[in-house]
């Protein structure tokens, strides 16, 4: 299954908004949060994407 969603910030807010955007997003991850959505919303078949390295 693909779920195409995607996060951006403009490039005119700078490296700092996207690394706290990539934080906030990898933390999400990390935390559970994205999978407890998807079970909570009876999705099946999907995966979390990995963390992110670097």
């Amino acid at each position: 299954m693909e779920i195409q969603q995607a996060m951006g910030v403009p490039k005119t807010r700078g490296n700092a908004a996207v690394h706290y955007l990539r934080d906030f997003v990898e933390d999400m991850k990390r935390s559970g949060f994205v999978a407890e959505a998807l079970a909570r919303h009876g999705i099946k078949g999907a995966s979390v994407a990995p963390i992110a390295q670097g």
